[in-house]
């Protein structure tokens, strides 16, 4: 008999597609979104952190996610892959439609949990990243942080550029250095963010901006 064993990590699959936030069919499922600047890398990380490199489309040119793609995880929730923010070519209606799509799901979904958001770890105190940080603030939303690229960066420079994060965005809590190169950023990650995520579950500080505060 062979002995079942368990990953460290959801499985996931695809489910839907939806371009407009009236598509989208209502859940009771925990949902969390992914977002950051449309550069940023946040197909990758999907890939990388669910450890299955056909869930979402990578492209070396920015602003390709230009849907909210929904997976669902074996762990019961749903993560939310949403359009980056600040990429400008693409005509204006379509950034128009991106920008209410985003809106639309972050103000109006009941059962969104969280935000897993991502910033490049070489660009920390970006304003357009500041703007986004505002902006969750101003509707309750809890922020798990992610530094991407931290592979571009020497061990001093990671380690400085926490700290300026840190500074710049004024939280105490240390954000989460991911490099799509590294499975021990897998599993940093797989060890912080479920705790996170049943920290803001319980509804222990609702108002916070930034994650485990």
């Amino acid at each position: 008999m062979h002995k079942k064993t368990t990953s460290l990590w959801p499985q996931a699959t695809f489910l839907f597609s939806a371009a407009h936030f009236k598509e989208i069919p209502r859940s009771d499922k925990r949902e969390f979104c992914v977002l950051g600047r449309s550069n940023v890398g946040k197909s990758s990380f999907i890939n990388h952190a669910l450890c299955n490199n056909t869930l979402a489309r990578v492209s070396k040119k920015p602003g390709k996610t230009t849907l909210a793609n929904f997976f669902a995880l074996t762990n019961k929730t749903v993560w939310v892959d949403l359009p980056g923010y600040g990429h400008a070519k693409r005509g204006r209606e379509e950034q128009i439609r991106w920008s209410v799509l985003v809106g639309d799901y972050c103000e109006k979904r009941e059962n969104l949990t969280g935000v897993i958001w991502l910033c490049d770890s070489r660009h920390p105190g970006l304003a357009i990243d500041k703007e986004a940080i505002q902006w969750f603030a101003s509707l309750h939303l809890p922020v798990f942080v992610v530094l991407t690229k931290a592979d571009k960066l020497t061990r001093n420079e990671q380690a400085a550029h926490v700290r300026q994060f840190k500074q710049e965005f004024g939280t105490t809590e240390t954000p989460l250095l991911y490099s799509n190169m590294s499975e021990a950023s897998r599993i940093s990650f797989w060890k912080e963010f479920p705790k996170w995520a049943e920290r803001i579950t319980k509804n222990i500080e609702p108002n916070s901006s930034v994650q485990g505060s």
